[in-house]
């Protein structure tokens, strides 16, 4: 009966564990403001400077191409700020140089991201490689050699780590500095980074024109 009780709590823990992993394995919004005192789309046809901010600067560059693009297609003229002479190559910009930088390329906004890996990873083991040794046949199956009933497994290669992806981003009005629409999001692990951008840049943009700002 006490083995019964056991075997019947370690399937609900499982199933519980199985439930939790499924919701983390889509990349969705966390959090959303909006000014309620804007009205209208008022990014439609503007120019917005983008600005992500990453340690890594090919995941900073990758991020900014993917929002400028996903404006652009949403009938908003993103520029990156990588392409903007002597701004800090990391992104990095306190609020004067943000507004100088702004300024220069004639953004009505600024789209502020920032990237950060998430607490959530995964490892993924290496392949397996099945040695069996007994009489008679023998074959190769998934990945392994069968030849009976006798088998030994090994590991071939490394295992890779699968890193979740956090992202922040914020609209601001160029000018005034104030904030008409915030936003943060999550990405399930991955060992794709730039896919994992792709998909929050465009869940973001998503969100703003839910939000009516173009």
């Amino acid at each position: 009966m006490r083995a019964s009780l056991q075997t019947r709590g370690t399937s609900v823990a499982a199933g519980l564990c199985v439930l939790a992993l499924a919701g983390c394995a889509t990349t969705q919004m966390k959090s959303e403001w909006r000014d309620p005192n804007v009205v209208g789309a008022v990014l439609q046809g503007q120019q917005v400077l983008v600005i992500c901010q990453s340690r890594d600067h090919s995941l900073r560059r990758i991020c900014e191409d993917q929002w400028t693009m996903r404006l652009q297609r949403a009938g908003v003229a993103g520029m990156q700020s990588y392409a903007i002479p002597q701004f800090p190559p990391d992104g990095a910009a306190d609020g004067d140089a943000i507004r100088s930088a702004a300024e220069r390329v004639g953004a009505f906004a600024v789209a502020s991201v920032q990237l950060a890996p998430d607490d959530l990873a995964m490892v993924n083991p290496a392949p397996q490689v099945g040695i069996g040794f007994a009489g008679g046949n023998g074959g190769y199956r998934t990945g392994g050699f069968s030849a009976g009933g006798v088998g030994i497994s090994f590991p071939v290669g490394w295992p890779t780590a699968a890193q979740g992806m956090v992202c922040s981003a914020s609209m601001v009005e160029a000018a005034s500095g104030a904030v008409l629409w915030s936003g943060s999001a999550t990405a399930p692990p991955s060992g794709a980074q730039a896919g994992q951008i792709a998909e929050l840049a465009q869940l973001m943009i998503d969100a703003l024109r839910r939000a009516g700002l173009f």
